[in-house]
């Protein structure tokens, strides 16, 4: 006899990788519901569009053929669609993983004391619940990754040895992992990351994504994986073609190369297409059939580097966004209220070869990997004294792997400083000098990095200097790390100073603010 209850999965957490569907098809129907309203909160990328939609009705077409009752609803709202199949079948319960963001679960929560069928099961999309993280960040006045990372590393027994220790005798490589642009050069190139050409249902989607106004980017060119099977493809392809030298390049960039070793798996994981457990599992298994080899110890900094990724920052983030939410969004340390330069959004606007290839890469693909993320995008946003959640709106928007819960605590907390060093030890800020040693980008720019001031100085040098020159004069605490970076002002006299904001006054004056036209909604769904 068939069970009388409904397991509701929306497209932007999709749960096909994480156990929360009805066991057997006579276990109940499984309810799908598309928000309007979700998809126009933001000018999303189209291919992120087309993943969330795709991905989710190609979950519906497996699931029917497996035998399961499925309900697709295109709705206003997830309420709303809720409600409609509530009042259209009646079932005496209704089964939802706690939405993965912050705005959702309130419309949850709302709608559960008007719908009593509601029923909330655990939360089986990361390896550590909200609940282990509060416990374990109860009591901390600091809430530093690395703690976090190691805990985690002894709780879940990864590279761990027998006796607790880390293997290779360090918890973390990652003063090894940072090979230069010059290095990145003699390597030869990794292959592409596995794609899949569009199929019918992927091919409607995008269609449809055409049609829709006020969204950014295109959908020519759409691979990315939007089934379990696909994404774990991906995953295979990434440990046989781009693991072993991921970890020395992980921070080089190139112009031209939007992925270099990168794995390209945080837009399927962040959907619910491919699971924590699975990548943590695959990729230890994979390292065990090299453990012992002739030069894996050469090895062991990518291993841990791209597990650090998985079991570490993205759970980290996560639990520090369920903590803090939804006063996160207020955080703004250093008061800054300037808007988006209009360049992100048109990257041609710019004369600055990093801003301009970064960016678009963005707009092109709906990814770049973290440095250009950190070091160039927000590094820039940050210097110029951009409000932080213009910046933390544009990527939201404009990443195919950007959920809330994950774009909010790295903009605000790691790339901007704007929650005053609750996440990150220091500002992620530098010179042209840091992009000019990891990128080829200073190459091909009409700015010389070398130069503070004058004709063809680089921008990101005097807004540096005088940025810290600020953070002197307002004596703002910014972290002991920052200490010896402070120190260095003294060698720059007043002049240079008064130079180099002359030069600043004048480049922010001409920079263009972005025309926005849209209304953001943070919280529907």
């Amino acid at each position: 006899m068939k069970s009388d209850a409904t397991w509701f999965v929306g497209p932007w957490e999709l749960s096909s990788a994480t156990a929360v569907l009805p066991p057997a098809p006579d276990a109940g129907r499984v309810l799908l519901v598309e928000s309007t309203s979700k998809g126009a909160a933001l000018p999303y990328h189209r291919k992120k569009l087309v993943l969330v939609l795709s991905a989710l009705r190609h979950l519906r077409d497996e699931l029917r053929a497996r035998g399961f009752e499925v309900d697709h609803r295109v709705a206003p709202s997830y309420a709303e669609g809720i409600r409609d199949h509530w009042a259209a079948f009646r079932p005496a319960a209704i089964h939802y993983q706690p939405p993965a963001e912050w705005g959702i679960g309130q419309s949850f929560e709302r709608l559960a004391e008007t719908l009593p069928a509601m029923a909330a099961l655990p939360d089986h999309r990361f390896l550590t619940s909200r609940h282990d993280f509060a416990a374990w960040a109860e009591g901390r006045t600091l809430f530093r990754m690395e703690d976090f990372y190691r805990w985690q590393r002894r709780r879940l027994k990864l590279l761990i040895d027998g006796q607790g220790r880390p293997e290779g005798g360090a918890w973390n490589f990652d003063r090894g992992n940072r090979k230069t642009a010059a290095a990145l050069r003699k390597e030869t190139r990794p292959a592409r990351p596995l794609g899949f050409t569009p199929d019918e249902v992927t091919g409607r989607v995008m269609r449809l994504v055409d049609t829709m106004p006020d969204h950014w980017g295109g959908t020519e060119g759409f691979d990315l994986p939007v089934t379990a099977a696909q994404a774990e493809a991906c995953l295979e392809d990434f440990l046989a073609h781009r693991l072993e030298r991921f970890g020395p390049f992980e921070d080089a960039m190139l112009t031209g190369e939007a992925w270099l070793y990168h794995s390209r798996l945080s837009a399927a994981m962040n959907v619910g297409l491919l699971h924590p457990r699975a990548v943590v599992d695959r990729t230890l298994a994979w390292w065990a059939d090299r453990r012992g080899a002739e030069g894996a110890a050469a090895v062991l900094p990518s291993v841990e580097g791209f597990l650090r990724q998985v079991i570490g920052w993205r759970e980290y983030v996560n639990g520090i966004y369920w903590l803090t939410m939804p006063g996160y969004r207020d955080r703004n340390y250093f008061g800054f209220s300037r808007p988006l330069p209009r360049l992100y959004w048109e990257p041609e606007r710019t004369e600055m070869a990093c801003l301009r290839e970064t960016a678009g890469t963005v707009r092109e693909h709906g990814y770049a990997h973290h440095i250009p993320r950190l070091m160039v995008l927000a590094n820039f946003a940050t210097l110029a004294g951009v409000h932080p959640m213009r910046l933390s709106e544009w990527f939201w928007a404009g990443f195919t792997d950007a959920m809330e819960w994950v774009e909010l605590p790295n903009v605000v907390g790691m790339a901007t400083f704007a929650d005053g060093g609750l996440l990150a030890t220091k500002p992620y800020v530098s010179s042209a000098a840091y992009i000019d040693r990891m990128s080829d980008y200073c190459q091909r720019c009409r700015f010389d990095p070398a130069r503070r001031t004058g004709p063809g100085a680089c921008p990101f040098n005097y807004l540096y200097w005088t940025f810290l020159d600020d953070l002197r004069r307002r004596q703002l605490d910014v972290g002991q790390r920052m200490a010896l970076v402070m120190k260095s002002l003294d060698r720059l006299s007043a002049d240079d100073l008064a130079a180099m904001r002359a030069e600043r006054e004048r480049f922010l004056a001409e920079l263009e603010p972005e025309r926005t036209g849209w209304r953001i909604d943070y919280d529907a769904g």
